[in-house]
């Protein structure tokens, strides 16, 4: 008994945490959320690099081809919402990100933490994509879709880099 609760002490001693615990930072700032994922990319190059970083922290990212990479999902974020994917393209500067439908993500929440302004996207034989908010800030487009017909809920986020003037 006396062997149990020494092993018990030494293992609460060594700092050990279960794998979902490393993926969440003590940091509000710094936790992986939604929220963040779409503010960082605001702070321009080095909010874009947090985002790549971070995906590459919680994703099993898989090289492709020329500098690309892939993970899937589902990753379960510090806010209880869940990315399906995420892909990075490193000489494009695009990520795409899949977000779960459950729980929902709110588009007009969204918007307010980014300041992105809603259209309807139809492909080319007219169906209904659903809406795709954008901003465009800090030498990057922020943009996130929702899904078709209800606009209920996000299910994707993408970044790209903002092409300098000609």
């Amino acid at each position: 008994m006396a062997f149990a609760a020494c092993a018990l002490m030494s293992c609460s001693t060594t700092g050990a945490r279960a794998p979902e615990q490393r993926q969440v930072a003590a940091d509000p700032i710094d936790s992986i959320t939604i929220e963040n994922l779409l503010r960082w990319p605001l702070e321009g190059e080095a909010g874009k690099r947090r985002v790549d970083a971070a995906l590459r922290r919680i994703f099993e990212m898989k090289p492709l081809q020329a500098q690309q990479f892939s993970g899937d999902g589902p990753v379960k974020l510090s806010d209880g919402n869940v990315l399906s994917f995420a892909w990075i393209a490193e000489l494009s500067g695009q990520v795409d990100i899949g977000v779960a439908a459950e729980p929902c993500v709110s588009p007009e929440q969204a918007a307010g933490w980014i300041g992105a302004q809603a259209a309807i996207t139809q492909d080319a034989h007219g169906q209904d994509r659903g809406k795709t908010y954008r901003t465009q800030r800090a030498g990057n487009w922020i943009e996130f879709t929702t899904t078709p017909a209800t606009y209920r809920c996000i299910d994707s986020i993408n970044l790209y880099p903002a092409k300098p003037p000609k």
